[in-house]
């Protein structure tokens, strides 16, 4: 009777102490993101730390070093693949390239989320992001109508053949090509880097002297156009708008140094990202598409974003 009463205390300590064990497992979120090179994506890095912390989960954040770096991702997702994490948000540096890695995370039954960016491929559980097109829509809207319909405009592009870039150039022409008296002179990418945005103008500025607006794709190249322009003096002849609303974007805008950015909420979008992947584990249907709204800032409404 002793033998049988000691045998089954241990059994209990030890279905305990594994219900315990299990209980201390939390869930993994592989989250993978172009660049931290960005503001943006530090934003966005702290919409997902505080989802990971409101829903008490594991947030496995990753980064690549540049935009541009596809095969840096693909071995980071590789890596999360080995590491057997639960559920891979992914914020895609290549649409197409990263279709491979997203192809292995399905065969090894890892769910997959995309973030801001889309993919060409693969199976995704949901891509959560704003609406680029949409966006850039309002932003060329404001531009034309700041402009009364007439001018010059130079257009600082993205990393082209990405979604991002793509569908915000095709959100501009659908607005300016509507005004015949508003002429596009120069179109050329600064790969949403600040250095070459600075650089671009610059050289855009020597071709086209009687320039009278540009528009940036992100606001590291506005801010960097900034630069050039005050470099050129003409600061008082050339507006510029930009894209994201980063911290430096919103003060050039109190300053009087930048005329407009876009709000595309990267927190919210790091946030919602981490959100849906929890409800999708836990077995709960989610949206195959969730698109968060963007807002166009200027110093009449800049003092609501500054944090």
């Amino acid at each position: 009777m002793k033998k049988l009463l000691i045998v089954t205390m241990i059994m209990l300590v030890i279905l305990t102490s594994s219900i315990g064990a299990l209980a201390e497992d939390k869930l993994e979120v592989g989250f993978i993101v172009k660049t931290m090179a960005n503001p943006y994506f530090t934003r966005m890095l702290e919409g997902a730390e505080q989802a990971a912390e409101d829903y008490d989960i594991d947030l496995n954040w990753v980064s690549a070093e540049k935009h541009t770096d596809t095969s840096g991702q693909l071995n980071i997702v590789e890596d999360m693949i080995e590491r057997d994490v639960d559920i891979l948000v992914i914020n895609p540096a290549g649409p197409k390239a990263i279709v491979p890695a997203i192809d292995k995370a399905n065969q090894k039954g890892i769910p997959v989320i995309v973030v801001d960016t889309t993919a060409e491929g693969g199976d995704i559980e949901s891509f959560i992001g704003v609406d680029n097109y949409s966006a850039a829509v309002q932003i060329a809207e404001f531009s034309a109508e700041h402009l009364n319909g007439k001018g010059q405009i130079a257009i600082l592009e993205g990393v082209r053949g990405h979604s991002t870039a793509e569908d915000r150039m095709d959100g501009y022409h659908y607005v300016l090509d509507q005004y015949p008296d508003i002429e596009v002179v120069a179109s050329q990418t600064a790969n949403y880097d600040r250095s070459e945005g600075m650089r671009v103008t610059e050289n855009i500025l020597i071709s086209n002297p009687d320039l009278d607006f540009i528009i940036a794709s992100n606001d590291e190249m506005a801010l960097g156009a900034i630069r050039a322009v005050k470099g050129a003096r003409k600061e008082n002849e050339i507006d510029i708008v930009g894209f994201d609303a980063i911290d430096a974007a919103l003060e050039a805008i109190q300053k009087g140094e930048l005329l407009a950015t876009v709000e595309n909420v990267p927190d919210r979008q790091g946030y919602v990202s981490v959100e849906k992947a929890v409800e999708y584990m836990q077995g709960r249907e989610i949206e195959e598409e969730i698109i968060i709204d963007c807002i166009v800032v200027t110093e009449e409404n800049v003092d609501q974003f500054i944090k």
